[in-house]
């Protein structure tokens, strides 16, 4: 029995963000569904339908119309989308805001890089960690 691929959904609103970040994590070797969704409620619509499935959710911060934060406490507030692993990837160093992510349930948090090359390298050990070395509960669905 060949193993599924993890899908991941990317919420972010930048177009060159958001390919950069497909780009790195399809250079990293691990095959994946990438659902790329660029506002809060496409997110939110999305995670909330319950035909819809993901194994890690990949969230901007500054998004339009519902902000990152939003879209983390809402999805935190969903029974089956407690356990779902969410990074937030984020321009801003700010701990006030990093603090609010955490205590908000985020289970990591990453400052964007700025380089090519730091781009691919995060890519690479963001799938090599989630889909490599953790144990991730069953898919929310």
């Amino acid at each position: 029995m060949s193993q599924r691929s993890p899908r991941i959904v990317l919420v972010e609103d930048s177009a060159a963000d958001a390919e950069m970040m497909t780009l790195a994590i399809e250079k990293s070797g691990i095959a994946a569904d990438i659902v790329v969704l660029p506002t809060g409620p496409q997110a939110l619509a999305y995670l909330g339908d319950t035909e819809n499935s993901c194994d890690l959710l990949l969230l901007d911060l500054n998004l339009p119309l519902i902000t990152g934060f939003e879209v983390l406490e809402q999805v935190r507030s969903i029974s089956r989308l407690k356990t779902l692993p969410i990074v937030i990837m984020s321009g801003s160093t700010n701990s006030e805001e990093i603090d609010r992510c955490y205590s908000l349930g985020a289970n990591s948090y990453i400052a964007k890089p700025n380089h090519l090359e730091e781009i691919f390298a995060c890519g690479e050990s963001l799938m090599r960690y989630w889909f490599g070395c953790v144990r991730l509960p069953t898919r929310a669905v």
